[in-house]
């Protein structure tokens, strides 16, 4: 199987029965021959963003920013996953068009104002999803995931409980239609 090139959304599909992973949309930043790596943005974090955040970090992020859990490999920082360069904030172009942060001069760029309906201007994430080199590819081999190329209306949707039918619709396909082969995640 060939390698994907990031950024891709990687859709979980059916058959793949592992909690953390069941009808996951997975914005992929990073994939090559040493592993893979994204952050999952259609489940959110149990507790709010500015719980998490510093006194003079909430200060620059509005309360209702949604926090998403980013996958079940835990960080250490929350970070900032967006899709436009911000002049002036240390941050680091994982693929074209996608770039992150863990700077805290990027959260009121970003999330100081409300999340609208459309497009976010990034994703404030904890944790990530990762897979070490090839086993991305079986587990798509197996049946756990199918690609869908990167589309910023999806992958950066304020909208994200229908996100993964919305993505399947997207490549004309309809879940409930899959088999529900062994699809597990290792």
């Amino acid at each position: 199987m060939e390698t994907l090139e990031a950024p891709y959304l990687l859709l979980a599909t059916p058959a793949l029965v592992d909690p953390n992973f069941s009808r996951a949309v997975v914005l992929m930043g990073h994939h090559d021959g040493e592993g893979a790596m994204g952050w999952v943005v259609n489940r959110l974090h149990e507790r709010p963003v500015r719980e998490m955040l510093s006194p003079e970090q909430q200060e620059g992020v509005h309360g209702s920013t949604p926090l998403h859990l980013g996958g079940p490999v835990p960080a250490d920082a929350l970070l900032a996953v967006f899709h436009d360069a911000i002049d002036g904030v240390e941050s680091f172009e994982v693929a074209p068009g996608l770039h992150v942060s863990r700077s805290a001069g990027v959260l009121p760029l970003l999330f100081s104002r409300p999340p609208g309906p459309g497009i976010v201007p990034g994703r404030l994430v904890l944790g990530y999803s990762g897979w070490s080199g090839g086993q991305l590819e079986r587990e798509m081999e197996e049946g756990a995931w199918l690609a869908l190329p990167y589309e910023l209306d999806l992958a950066f949707s304020a909208r994200v409980d229908d996100l993964w039918r919305r993505c399947y619709a997207r490549l004309g396909l309809d879940p409930a239609t899959l088999g529900s082969g062994s699809g597990r995640s290792h």
